[in-house]
C-alpha cells in the first residue's frame, strides 16, 4: 500500500471511530500511533508517543491555554456577563427586538475576555433568556440570538482555536489575534442586522421603551472592568508590551483581583473556577497531545504534497479548491466539534492553501469562521444543545430553525475575506511588519 492510500485509509478510520463516538483523543491519538507503527516500527511508533506527550505539555506557548480558561472561568463566576447584558440592555433599548440585540452585543465583548464559545452561551443562556422570555420573545428567536451571540468567542481575540492553529501552523498567536479582531467586529454588526430584520417580522420581538440619556450615560459606566481586562490583554498584545501568554496571565490575575474588589468573587468561587479550569485545560491538551501523533503520521505519508500536487496537475481553479476545502469543513462541522474538526483538518489543508498563495495567518481566520459556524449548524451545534440543556421547555426543532436565518452572516463573511482579504491582514501588517 502506498503512502497516499495509507493516509486516506488512516483518515477514514478516524471519521469511523468518531461515527462510534469514541473520544476525539483517542481516535487522534490510534490512528497516529498505528499508523507510525506501520511506516516505521513499533519501537518508533513508541518514541514518538512519549516525546510527544513532553514536547506538548512542556511547550511554553501553550500555557497560554489554561491561563485564558481560567480568566474566562473568573469573569463568568464573577457576574461580569451579566453587567455587560445589563448595559447593553439599556443602550439598546427603545428598538424592536433591543434585548436580542443586547444578547448579541454583550455575548461578542464577554468573547473578548472569555475566549470560549461555549461558556459565553451556556452564561448568556441564563441571564439574556429569560429576560426576553418576560418581554414576550418569540422563543425559538430568543434561543438563536443567543446562540449566534455565544459563537463570537470563536473569533473575537482572545481565542483558544485561535491558540491552537497557530501552535500546530507554527504561526504568530500576536498576528492571529490581530487578524481576527476586524473580522470579528464584522460578524457581529452581521449578527445585529440578522436580528433587526427579523425582529420586525410580526410577533418576534416586541418594541421596548427607551432609556433616558442619564440611564445610557450611567449604563456605560456599569461594565468598566471589562474595558480594563481587554486594555490590559488584547491592548498589552498589540501594543508589544505583552507576548499573548504574559497577557493571559495578567489577564487571569487581573480578572481575580477585579472579582475580590467588587465581591463578586470568594473563595469557594476561586477555588470551583481553578478547577473547571484545570478540567478543561487537560481535556483541551489530550486532545493536542492526540493531534500532533495524527499529524506527525499524516507528515509522513506525504499526503498533503499529494493532494497539491493532483488539485494544480488536474488544473483546478483556485476557487473551486478553497469550495471544496470550504464545504468540507462545513460539512464536517454539522457532526464534530470545533476544537477536534481544526486538528484533524489543518496538517492536510494548510499545505495545499499555502501552495495556492493564502496567507497561513487569513487562513486561520476563515477557519475560525467556518469552526464557528459549525457551533451554531444543526444537527451537532454545540451552542444550540447548550441552550436546549438550560431551557428544558424549548423544543430542539425550535432552535433548529430559529438559528438558520443567523447562518447567513458567516457566510456572508467568508464571501466578504475572499473580495477583501485586508479585513484579515491590515491590523497584523499594521502591528507587526
Amino acid at each position: 500500500m502506498s503512502s497516499f492510500a495509507l493516509g486516506l485509509g488512516g483518515i477514514g478510520l478516524m471519521l469511523v471511530m468518531l461515527a462510534f463516538r469514541q473520544p476525539v483523543w483517542i481516535a487522534l491519538a490510534v490512528i497516529g500511533i498505528a499508523g507510525n507503527w506501520t511506516l516505521n516500527s513499533l519501537m518508533t511508533a513508541k518514541f514518538t508517543a512519549g516525546t510527544t506527550l513532553f514536547d506538548v505539555a512542556s511547550n511554553y506557548n501553550l500555557s497560554v491555554i489554561p491561563l485564558f480558561v481560567l480568566m474566562g472561568e473568573i469573569a463568568s463566576g464573577s457576574r461580569m456577563s451579566a453587567e455587560l447584558f445589563n448595559a447593553a440592555r439599556v443602550l439598546l433599548s427603545g428598538l424592536r427586538g433591543g434585548l436580542s440585540l443586547a444578547s448579541i452585543a454583550a455575548s461578542g465583548a464577554f468573547g473578548a475576555i472569555c475566549g470560549s464559545s461555549v461558556a459565553t452561551a451556556a452564561s448568556m443562556t441564563r441571564i439574556a433568556m429569560p429576560e426576553m422570555n418576560r418581554a414576550g420573545y418569540e422563543p425559538s428567536f430568543s434561543a438563536a440570538s443567543v446562540a449566534a451571540g455565544g459563537s463570537l468567542g470563536i473569533l473575537i481575540p482572545p481565542s483558544i482555536i485561535l491558540v491552537i492553529y497557530g501552535s500546530i501552523t507554527e504561526t504568530s498567536v500576536a498576528r492571529l489575534f490581530a487578524a481576527s479582531m476586524i473580522p470579528g467586529l464584522v460578524l457581529l454588526v452581521l449578527y445585529i442586522l440578522v436580528a433587526i430584520w427579523l425582529a420586525h417580522r410580526a410577533g418576534a420581538a416586541p418594541l421596548e421603551a427607551g432609556a433616558s440619556i442619564g440611564q445610557r450615560l450611567s449604563a456605560l459606566k456599569d461594565p468598566w472592568q471589562f474595558v480594563l481586562l481587554f486594555v490590559l490583554t488584547i491592548g498589552g498584545i498589540y501594543a508589544g508590551v505583552f507576548s499573548p501568554t504574559e497577557a493571559a496571565s495578567v489577564g487571569a490575575f487581573g480578572a481575580i483581583v477585579l472579582g475580590f474588589l467588587k465581591r463578586t468573587l470568594d473563595g469557594a468561587r476561586l477555588i470551583a473556577a481553578i478547577q473547571a479550569s484545570v478540567i478543561v485545560s487537560c481535556a483541551l491538551f489530550m486532545i493536542i497531545i492526540g493531534a500532533t501523533l495524527f499529524a506527525n503520521f499524516i507528515v509522513q505519508t506525504r499526503l498533503p504534497d499529494t493532494l497539491l500536487q493532483l488539485a494544480q496537475d488536474a488544473e483546478l481553479n483556485v476557487f473551486v479548491v478553497m469550495g471544496l476545502i470550504i464545504v468540507i469543513y462545513i460539512v464536517l462541522g454539522c457532526f464534530l466539534e470545533g476544537l477536534g474538526m481544526v486538528l484533524i483538518t489543518v496538517p492536510v489543508f494548510l499545505p495545499v492553501v499555502v501552495g495556492y498563495g493564502f496567507d497561513p495567518i487569513w487562513f486561520g481566520v476563515l477557519v475560525a469562521v467556518l469552526v464557528e459556524l459549525g457551533l451554531i449548524t444543526p444537527p451537532v451545534g454545540m451552542n444550540l444543545f447548550i441552550i436546549r440543556a438550560q431551557v428544558r421547555e424549548l423544543n430542539i426543532r425550535q432552535i433548529y430553525r430559529g438559528i438558520l436565518p443567523f447562518l447567513l452572516a458567516p457566510v456572508a463573511l467568508i464571501i466578504l475575506m475572499f473580495v477583501f482579504p485586508q479585513l484579515a491582514l491590515w491590523l497584523p501588517e499594521l502591528f507587526y511588519n
